[in-house]
Formats: structure tokens, C-alpha cells, sequence
């Protein structure tokens, strides 16, 4: 008779990391706002699965928010407000595709002076010494201050029910009066997710190879 053999150690972590991956991937499928797809699996929604990840229940939440894939693989939403959960990941999203951005350009782009020359990113970001990044964590620290009226702990961000997670009233170019404003939304949290990924892997490929995404070190 035949005889399975022991799946190797490694041959068991490449499979758990390839179904993290399309977990990740899935996260991305939004659905629009007034569509539906047809291509939906009828037996797992019935079953009360999530979409994005069809091995786990269905989170809790109340549905509807802009952007939602059902992604909820800790269980976060069972302990904390829906709205803060929000908030962080909008602000997580646009810081990182600001440092997305970053990233690239200061391999290319530096202001005057020997410490700031490193094309190399992380060792540039060491290599400034301590003021300059302090200077920038307390000067945004203040204007978020600023912007939440004070209010930045879980228990008070949000005693205004009618606080909009991720809502600064920012809008310079006038794109939401002739646009429709849950479509902006859906494509910020796509993108700010997008970045969360993107820029931890330009950090990781920085540090597995010691040189900027280009190649510049």
C-alpha cells in the first residue's frame, strides 16, 4: 500500500504563507455602493462567511460602510468602536502613502547638507540624528491636536456622534461638490490599504538588500 509522506516543515509554512497572501489580496474586493456582483458565492454569504476571507465567520459589525470586504481576521471590531477602528485605518492609509511617496523621491531628491545625502532610506532616516525626526512627530502631534479639538483617546474622539471618521473637511481642489462623495471615500481607504502593503515592502526589500528601491545606496 502507498504511504503519504510528512509534509516538511517548509512545505507546511509556504502554504499558510501563500493563504495569508490571497487573504490579503481578498481584502482589496470592495463592493460599490448601489451594485451588486453576480459572481458572489450564494452558499457562503448564507452560511455567514466572510467574503474576503471565506474560511472565517462573517465579522458582527453593522454593514455599510464605505470600502467594507468584511476583513476582520482578529476579531477587533468585537472589542472597539467601529468608528475609531475607522479613523486609524484612514489615518494609517494616508500616512502611509505619504511615506510611500517619500520614500521614492528621497532616493533621488535631497536638501543641502551631508547628513541628509543618504540615498539609502532606513539609513537615512538614522543617520539625521534625533532632532529632526522629534520636531516632526511633535509638530504633527500638535496639528492633529489641533484638528481633533483636543479630543485623541478612544473614550472622547468621538462623543460628537456626528464626527465622520477620517473627515477633516480637506478638499483644496474642490473635487467633492460635483462628485459623488462615497466614490472619493471608496477609492481613499483602496489606496491607503494598498500603501499600508506597498510600504512595508519596500521597507523589508531595503532591508534584505541595504539599498533604496531604485538600487541607490
Amino acid at each position: 500500500p502507498l504511504r503519504s509522506r510528512p509534509l516538511s516543515a517548509f512545505t507546511m509554512l509556504r502554504a499558510v504563507v501563500l493563504a495569508l497572501a490571497c487573504a490579503a489580496c481578498a481584502a482589496f474586493q470592495t463592493t460599490s455602493s448601489g451594485r451588486t456582483s453576480s459572481r458572489v458565492a450564494p452558499r457562503m454569504a448564507a452560511e455567514g462567511f466572510s467574503k474576503s476571507v471565506p474560511f472565517l465567520l462573517k465579522p458582527t459589525y453593522e454593514a455599510g460602510m464605505v470600502g467594507d470586504a468584511e476583513f476582520d481576521p482578529l476579531g477587533l471590531s468585537e472589542y472597539f468602536d467601529m468608528k475609531f477602528l475607522r479613523e486609524a485605518e484612514i489615518k494609517h492609509g494616508r500616512v502611509c502613502m505619504l511615506a510611500t511617496l517619500g520614500y521614492v523621491v528621497q532616493e533621488f531628491v535631497h536638501i543641502p547638507g551631508e547628513a541628509y545625502q543618504n540615498p539609502n532610506p532606513l539609513e537615512a532616516f538614522t543617520q539625521v540624528g534625533e532632532s529632526p525626526i522629534l520636531q516632526i512627530v511633535f509638530g504633527m502631534g500638535i496639528v492633529e491636536w489641533g484638528l481633533n479639538k483636543g479630543k485623541m483617546t478612544y473614550g472622547d474622539m468621538f462623543e460628537d456622534s456626528a464626527r465622520v471618521p477620517g473627515d477633516l473637511g480637506f478638499d483644496p481642489l474642490g473635487l467633492m461638490k460635483e462628485g459623488d462623495p462615497n466614490q472619493y471615500a471608496l477609492k481613499e481607504i483602496t489606496h491607503g490599504r494598498l500603501a499600508m502593503l506597498g510600504i512595508s515592502g519596500m521597507i523589508q526589500q531595503s532591508l534584505i538588500t541595504g539599498a533604496g528601491v531604485f538600487g541607490h545606496s
